[in-house]
């Protein structure tokens, strides 16, 4: 397809898939047909008035403005922009660091408080515990103790067999 009229580039545009679009949008200021490329973007993705699309072409003006005064700066300045690049990665990195240490101190802070919080519950579960196996202990001696007696009053002639083997069952499933 030859791009000679602004129909053709309009045909053209609608030919491109929705990345392409979007990436040209994107660096709309190095576009040689910027408002016909904003047209075709906000046709598929937003529906803008031409006032709103000449807003847009202003902010991007604006933007590559910036942008070339940004580049002259450093021309004057001999900087390269590795050097820049490299100052703004160290920016974030020192962000980035003085964040995460202030995360960690927060979760530092919480899990001492959630240790000493699983440490009280700890020792209280234990506690229970032993106190747990203490009346088990006692209440199987006597449950013991009940079961002697039984006998004794089986021997006796007090109980019948019977009663005492049910007796005898009853006890012996506790323990």
């Amino acid at each position: 397809m030859e791009l000679k009229s602004e129909k053709s580039i309009i045909e053209y545009l609608k030919t491109l898939p929705d990345d392409t679009i979007i990436k040209y949008y994107l660096d709309v200021e190095y576009s040689p047909f910027p408002v016909l490329l904003i047209e075709e973007y906000t046709r598929r993705f937003k529906r803008k008035t031409k006032d709103e699309i000449i807003k847009d072409l202003k902010l991007q003006t604006r933007l590559a403005q910036k942008k070339t005064k940004e580049l002259g700066v450093m021309a004057k300045k001999h900087k390269l922009v590795d050097d820049v690049t490299r100052q703004k990665s160290e920016e974030m990195i020192n962000h980035a660091k003085k964040k995460g240490y202030k995360i960690s101190e927060k979760i530092v802070f919480k899990g001492n408080i959630l240790g000493s919080r699983l440490k009280k519950k700890t020792q209280s579960g234990i506690q229970s515990g032993i106190k747990v196996g203490k009346n088990l202990k006692t209440s199987s001696s006597k449950d013991l103790d009940l079961l002697k007696k039984l006998s004794e009053l089986q021997k006796a002639g007090i109980i019948t067999n019977k009663e005492f083997q049910e007796k005898k069952k009853k006890i012996l499933s506790k323990i």
